[in-house]
């Protein structure tokens, strides 16, 4: 754009996605007071919005990242990069605190990394990293889906959710799959960091000795938000079903951390596939199947996304019927065909 056309034009459109819980207050607004969920928007942000200096308050972390990263690699160019060590514990939770968006992308992904016993992943490829201490647990507060890892017992994470967060194992073994192995240990308000690291250490065992994955010990447990511990129980024999014949209800306890299971047994539907090639028929339905996978990741099992999830033409309408079992998979495998993280469409080879 030359100069003449930049002084013209002195209005723009932007389209942003809404995460579930704003487009939720958006809509009971919409509804008790019939004003559009665009003009909301616009009177928040002239609200709070003066001048550039308000935007780059917000961006500003961003920015001090993208720029401590091009530091680091000239200073590894230069050869000047020292051992790293662990930060304390105060500035890991200053770092995270600052955050804008917590995901597993980016330096999350471990690549080409094979793990091992000893380095199931590789912790500089990880965003943050300290040495975990029942204190500095306790302390430590962070935006959702936010990894932060362990020096001491490798592989240990805890992630951020949306109230709380939870002790994982995560590893990556070749032998087993070209994804990096999540194992959910347990709550970090219901459990020490020394039972953690003893049920982490276990679940290593499993991977480099047995190679196995931990989540495939169970294949059929129910999985429920209000319940703390499993319950032991016979796996239950695996049937072969015939595409056209399948049951979509079998997949309605599962959550983000079956994810794996999920693309394994769907990855060649034929239904699936073809889904997720279409084009989105509008701005809604991009939008709809971009919270429906938002709602997925906040650890809602298949059941419960289902019941929040309507057809294109009943948006507007809270009284209509959710759709079925298999048209919020077909939703949530798209969504995760153009929106998802490089882990979550390893698990359906996308």
């Amino acid at each position: 754009m030359n100069f003449e056309e930049n002084k013209k034009k002195i209005t723009g459109n932007v389209n942003i996605v809404c995460d579930a819980d704003l487009w939720k207050d958006l809509h009971e607004l919409h509804k008790e007071f019939g004003i559009n969920k665009s003009d909301i928007l616009n009177n928040f942000i002239n609200h709070f919005y003066s001048n550039k200096d308000d935007l780059i308050k917000v961006i500003a972390p961003i920015i001090e990242e993208q720029l401590q990263k091009r530091l680091n690699e000239v200073r590894k160019l230069q050869g000047k990069v020292k051992a790293v060590s662990s930060p304390p514990i105060k500035e890991v939770i200053t770092q995270i605190n600052r955050m804008t968006s917590g995901n597993s992308q980016g330096a999350e992904y471990q690549g080409s990394h094979i793990g091992t016993r000893k380095n199931p992943i590789n912790i500089k490829r990880t965003n943050y990293s300290v040495e975990f201490t029942d204190q500095g647990i306790s302390m430590l507060n962070g935006k959702r889906d936010t990894w932060v890892h362990d020096i001491v017992s490798k592989g240990l994470a805890i992630r951020f959710k949306k109230f709380g967060k939870v002790y994982y194992t995560r590893a990556k073994n070749s032998k087993v799959g070209k994804n990096t192995i999540r194992v959910k240990i347990g709550d970090t308000s219901e459990m020490t960091l020394q039972d953690a690291r003893k049920a982490h250490a276990k679940n290593l065992d499993y991977i480099y000795t047995e190679n196995k994955n931990p989540n495939k010990l169970f294949p059929n447990i129910k999985h429920t938000r209000n319940t703390k511990h499993a319950v032991k129980y016979d796996p239950a024999p695996i049937e072969e079903t015939k595409e056209d014949a399948r049951d979509w209800k079998t997949f309605r306890t599962y959550t983000i951390d079956d994810l794996d299971t999920l693309g394994k047994i769907l990855s060649e539907e034929t239904g699936i596939i073809q889904n997720t090639l279409t084009k989105f028929k509008n701005k809604l339905s991009e939008n709809l199947h971009q919270q429906c996978l938002d709602m997925f990741r906040d650890g809602m099992t298949i059941f419960d996304l289902r019941k929040r999830c309507f057809k294109l033409k009943d948006t507007n309408n809270p009284d209509s019927a959710p759709i079925t079992y298999e048209m919020c998979i077909y939703r949530l495998t798209k969504a995760i065909y153009h929106f998802g993280t490089h882990e979550e469409k390893q698990s359906f080879n996308f």
